[in-house]
């Protein structure tokens, strides 16, 4: 039952436990088997419940949890920023809104590199990389190219391609998604310190 428990809380109180255990039941082998059944079913119902508490306990203290929880919310607000975009994107495409749709290459680079770039950049936290040089480095990768791509692509597609328009939107989308980052591991460094 000891193995329910964290290694720690084992360590610190797993003889403890046992000697409890003990003496309790050589009690209750005095008195009968409705008492040994009384001792199984108090003693289950507080493993459940002090090992659960435990290990939530552990949980919390334990910082590699607090790094997947500011992870997870780094990853909701990329998805959040991600949402609005393709929301301002197609709203501006459907009701014809000039500011947004003049804005709209930026915000295609926004949503392209993000989706990309941000789920490398999670997968590459996973490691022990710097996040800002990772976070750097994917995130001008596949900026150029998307960049490349849209090139090879649009100027096939469209007569009326102008290439400079979205380098510019794939340079702001680099700065952007590299800002974004930046700043939460400043934020997350200061945390920590």
């Amino acid at each position: 039952m000891l193995v329910a428990y964290p290694r720690d809380f084992r360590r610190e109180y797993g003889p403890q436990m046992v000697q409890v255990f003990c003496d309790c039941w050589r009690t209750t082998e005095q008195k009968g088997v409705g008492s040994s059944l009384d001792l199984w079913l108090r003693t289950v119902a507080d493993l459940l419940a002090s090992a659960t508490r435990e290990h939530l306990d552990s949980c919390r203290k334990d910082s590699a949890m607090n790094h997947w929880q500011r992870n997870l919310i780094a990853i909701g607000g990329c998805l959040a920023i991600i949402v609005v975009a393709l929301f301002l994107l197609s709203y501006g495409r459907s009701h014809e809104v000039a500011p947004i749709l003049f804005f709209g290459r930026i915000l295609d680079a926004l949503v392209t590199a993000g989706i990309l770039g941000n789920l490398i950049v999670f997968l590459l936290k996973l490691t022990r990389l710097d996040p800002v040089k990772t976070a750097f480095a994917t995130m001008l990768v596949v900026n150029c190219l998307l960049a490349i791509v849209a090139l090879l692509i649009g100027s096939r597609v469209d007569p009326d391609f102008r290439f400079g328009s979205v380098l510019f939107a794939y340079i702001v989308s680099f700065l952007f998604w590299f800002a974004v980052h930046w700043v939460w591991e400043k934020g997350n460094t200061l945390a920590i310190s």
